[in-house]
């Protein structure tokens, strides 16, 4: 991203600036860093707004709250905050908290996929024990489909099975690719490695 001066942004008073940071890298949770100080007002009333003059390339990631609210630490990303594109004109425009946290740390992108389509699943990165009908057919040590992902069968008994989504290095050594089980391109690497 280049430099292009100073960037105008106007943003409604009750309404707060801020930096990008990212405050969790295992879970993507994108916070705010440091803030930034508007300038002057303009208006007045319900009009007043804040004037902020951002010497920062185009494209850069920044983070709305609420006037006199903060996203800091790794809790919960919650409703109210957002992570924001200052864009040329100096509009704001809303991001993903996912591409967000993939723009910030491009290194831990695939983890966080995984962990993604492993709660997509309804699974989890710890053996959690879950009732299923007599008669399941699951077996203990085995990896198999579950709810669009792969998840790795640690006990089963005729009731219930302990069943954990398999941990991101466990994907990579095992050469399964980080995409849902059901793709054509996960479809062969179970075939390559399991011979299904």
């Amino acid at each position: 991203m280049a430099r292009c001066g100073i960037i105008i942004s106007r943003l409604s008073a009750d309404s707060w600036l801020w930096s990008a940071r990212l405050a969790d890298p295992a879970t993507g949770h994108v916070c705010n860093d440091r803030p930034l100080k508007a300038v002057r007002w303009e208006g007045s009333g319900l009009h007043l707004v804040r004037v902020y003059e951002l010497d920062m390339p185009a494209g850069t990631l920044l983070v709305l709250t609420p006037a006199g609210m903060s996203s800091q630490g790794a809790g919960p990303w919650g409703g109210i905050h957002h992570v924001v594109r200052l864009g040329a004109d100096g509009s704001l425009t809303r991001v993903l908290k996912e591409e967000a946290a993939d723009e910030l740390d491009p290194a831990g992108a695939e983890a966080r996929l995984h962990r993604r389509l492993a709660h997509a699943a309804g699974l989890s990165l710890d053996v959690v024990r879950m009732r299923i009908r007599e008669g399941h057919g699951y077996e203990a040590g085995t990896v198999i489909e579950w709810g669009g992902y792969w998840a790795i069968i640690e006990r089963a008994t005729a009731r219930q099975v302990w069943a954990r989504a398999p941990a991101y290095d466990e994907m990579t050594e095992a050469g399964l690719p980080v995409v849902r089980s059901d793709t054509p391109e996960a479809q062969a690497a179970a075939a390559r490695i399991w011979g299904r």
